[in-house]
């Protein structure tokens, strides 16, 4: 086991708390045995502080056991779960800074109860291999935490790509061409770029990019000149942020620390502000907000005009709607719609609201078609187009069961890297009386009304002409139900 300073207190904090309450003493009854302060104890059982030995020797004798026993790194069976906890991605890669926590709360909630917090670790690590939970499922729902704890706005980033844009005599409205940042990382970086279609490593197609050191840069020549200006950007974050650690490639292969995923979070927001600039896009949504019908084609024109992907200009309306709109009870979700095999499989999420979790739907079950990112892409494969594509639509969701409607954006494209594969967003909004004072086009009578759900298993909807599988999970709960209110009222009936 890896130890380090901390988790060394720790152990022996809860060892000496163990044995002391095994021996029915008191804080009290211990310090008048060893002659050490009440509060000393308590501070080394609590893994603030680390006695000479001497004093581990003075406390050993007191409590009937021995130096090693105390200072030895083994735990007993009721502790041994302690051991995989400072050995697991939670202590080791979890962002606990970030989330304004210190190892040393981590050691107070655990020091209350030892045994207990035990079996509460040895749960969580049956539940993750249940779930087949890996550390890239810990480390990136780590980060949707800690967006969603910022509404997805983070202001030093959006600062940071404001000055390079002032440092570089870049006007708000001005774009930034692919040239300019290739020679941004050239010139002032020393880094050369190539583009590559990675024909000669099939298996290496479907990355965007690979960095296989700071001053060299592949990117996959089958992008759209827009994806490949985010990833010049997105280099240059690298660079101006001073973040060395990183992932070497994108998408991931392997994700392996919270730094690397943090870091790419970091360079991938300050690219986006970078070429959709806060200031101006607050202007020009401001101005599209005040319409009463949904303009879809006007949201179309500003990704023209910011020269921007769906994915980018969406997600980019995902940080700035929550903070400068009060949009809070928001959505995103990106959709990647398999046409060989009819799958959809969500790639990427984003949820500020209570009301659904994308990410707990088991495998196997069935997003739900009448989503309109889902539908959007169903109509989109219909049409066999061979063209690059791109639509945008608008619907009011209502999630069955729980009486609450969001307004969704969906914009769906076309093939990308020359794979069989489409994709879909949704930007989705709670229909409240925030959203109703700052959208004029949010009852616009055009948008479609449909009641949704999270996937066909769990739907109860009798007449949905989308239905792609039965509401096995539904039923399953409904026979439950049933089965215990039927016990209830024999018991009543037999009282």
């Amino acid at each position: 086991m890896e130890i380090n300073s901390e988790s060394l207190r720790f152990i022996l904090g809860v060892k000496i708390k163990q044995f002391r309450l095994t021996a029915g003493f008191s804080l009290k009854q211990l310090s008048e045995k060893t002659g050490l302060s009440i509060s000393y104890l308590s501070e080394i059982e609590k893994g603030k502080k680390y006695p000479k030995p001497e004093k581990i020797v003075q406390i050993a004798y007191a409590l009937n056991r021995t130096f090693d026993e105390l200072v030895s790194l083994q735990l007993d069976d009721d502790l041994n779960p302690l051991s995989a906890l400072l050995n697991s991605p939670v202590l080791k890669d979890f962002p606990l800074k970030q989330f304004g926590i210190g190892l040393a709360d981590i050691f107070d909630l655990v020091n209350d109860s030892p045994s207990k917090a035990g079996a509460f670790v040895r749960t969580l690590l049956e539940i993750s291999r249940g779930y087949d939970m890996n550390v890239e499922h810990f480390l990136l729902a780590s980060l949707r935490s800690y967006q969603k704890m910022h509404l997805n706005y983070f202001e030093e980033l959006e600062a940071a790509a404001h000055d390079f844009r002032l440092q570089n005599r870049i006007a708000e409205s001005s774009g930034i061409g692919q040239s300019w940042l290739e020679a941004m990382l050239r010139d002032e970086f020393q880094c050369t770029i190539h583009y590559d279609d990675f024909s000669g490593s099939p298996e290496l197609q479907p990355l965007r990019s690979i960095c296989p050191s700071p001053k060299q840069l592949w990117i996959n020549s089958k992008l759209l000149p827009q994806q490949k200006k985010f990833i010049l950007a997105r280099e240059i974050g690298y660079r101006i942020l001073k973040l060395k650690v990183r992932a070497e490639t994108s998408s991931w292969i392997k994700v392996e620390t919270f730094e690397q995923v943090f870091n790419h979070f970091k360079v991938s927001y300050f690219a986006g502000a970078l070429l959709i600039p806060e200031k101006q896009i607050i202007k020009d949504l401001s101005h599209w907000l005040t319409h009463d019908t949904f303009q879809g084609d006007a949201l179309s024109k500003l990704m023209s005009q910011y020269d921007a992907t769906p994915e980018m200009f969406l997600y980019r309306m995902s940080q700035l709607m929550p903070t400068h709109f009060g949009l809070s009870k928001m959505h995103y979700m990106r959709l990647n719609h398999q046409l060989d095999n009819n799958d959809f499989r969500i790639t990427k999420e984003l949820n500020l609201t209570n009301v659904f979790t994308p990410r707990s739907i088991g495998p196997g079950e069935h997003h739900c078609r009448r989503w309109a990112a889902t539908a959007g892409l169903k109509n989109l494969a219909d049409q066999k187009s061979t063209q690059e594509l791109v639509q945008v639509s608008a619907q009011r969701s209502t999630f069955v069961g729980q009486d609450k409607t969001f307004f969704n954006i969906a914009v769906v494209r076309s093939k990308s890297l020359g794979e069989n594969t489409n994709t879909g967003m949704t930007l989705g909004f709670l229909i409240n009386d925030q959203f109703k004072n700052k959208a004029a086009f949010w009852n616009d009578a055009s948008v479609p009304n449909s009641d949704v759900n999270e996937t066909c298993e769990r739907c109860p909807l009798t007449d949905c002409e989308s239905r792609a599988s039965t509401p096995t999970i539904h039923d399953s709960l409904e026979r439950k139900n049933s089965r215990e209110r039927a016990l209830q009222d024999f018991i009543d009936g037999h009282k």
